[in-house]
């Protein structure tokens, strides 16, 4: 059974970003600092502008106690975002304006709608968080693939990993990884392989990310409550392994599998972390 997402669960965790960058100044500082590198510095001081008074404008928003001041704010706020062609920038204040206006479906299509347009940015630097919450549950297929990948490129590499009832377990939290002493033995072939592995693994994680992001798009805006939006197939496209195995013509779907969930999320997790691990070694 596929594992599918409800529109409760996709507002539960987008409403909490949303609510918690709203109550962090030092947050939002934070997220709009990450955010002025998408910018290329070719760009116009007149199209930043609107942009930066939008940004202005909400913190007038949210610090006021006026009703009044607020509601206008917001709604000059807005104005200026929609008026300007969709950026992560736009995409971030709008969200913050919709969960002000408790708009909460709208909200949380202005924050997918980054992990539609810049995917890597979203999962590692704006939203990590709602990334493991929301997305990694249905990547298992992805991540399985990258461990054997990893493991025909490295064979000696033991990560004591067991599959047990369609489900990710690990056995042993002491993960052997490549590091330091082990980097060093490797082959110029296998390391110029396994970062080939890595550039197209990251390649897959923000193509499913899209995938996803359009997903839970079409959950959101199903009107109809008796129809059940099944989660599209994970992409794994084409990528040539050591062994020269190569997975479908352009690309191959497969259905993600519906965990369980006795340890669940936190093994899930824990695959996530270690492998991510064993990436920045």
């Amino acid at each position: 059974m596929t594992t599918t997402t409800s529109s409760s669960q996709i507002l539960r965790h987008t409403a909490a970003f949303v609510s918690e960058t709203l109550s962090q100044p030092q947050l939002r500082l934070q997220l709009f600092s990450t955010l002025r590198p998408k910018f290329p510095s070719s760009a116009s001081q007149a199209a930043l502008n609107p942009l930066n008074f939008a940004a202005e404008t909400l913190e007038n928003a949210i610090s006021s106690t006026s009703p009044a001041i607020r509601a206008s704010s917001l709604s000059l706020s807005e104005k200026l975002l929609l008026t300007n062609p969709p950026n992560p920038v736009s995409s971030l204040l709008l969200s913050l304006i919709y969960g002000l206006y408790r708009r909460p479906i709208e909200a949380a299509l202005s924050l997918l709608g980054i992990f539609h347009t810049d995917p890597s940015f979203a999962r590692t630097e704006l939203a990590p968080v709602l990334f493991e919450e929301l997305f990694l549950v249905h990547l298992l297929p992805v991540l399985h693939w990258y461990n054997e990948q990893r493991t025909q490129i490295l064979p000696n590499l033991s990560t004591n990993v067991s599959y047990e009832n369609d489900d990710y377990s690990i056995s042993d939290m002491s993960v052997v990884f490549p590091c330091s002493k082990s980097l060093s033995k490797m082959s110029g072939g296998q390391t110029s392989e396994l970062k080939e592995l890595e550039s197209n693994y990251e390649k897959v994680l923000d193509e499913n990310c899209r995938v996803f992001s359009n997903y839970f798009k079409q959950v959101l805006e199903n009107k109809d409550a008796s129809r059940l939006i099944d989660p599209p197939s994970v992409m794994l496209k084409t990528i040539v392994s050591v062994d020269q195995v190569q997975y479908g013509d352009d690309e191959q779907g497969i259905k993600t599998e519906e965990p369980g969930f006795e340890n669940g999320r936190y093994n899930v997790i824990k695959l996530f972390l270690l492998i991510i691990i064993g990436m920045l070694c």
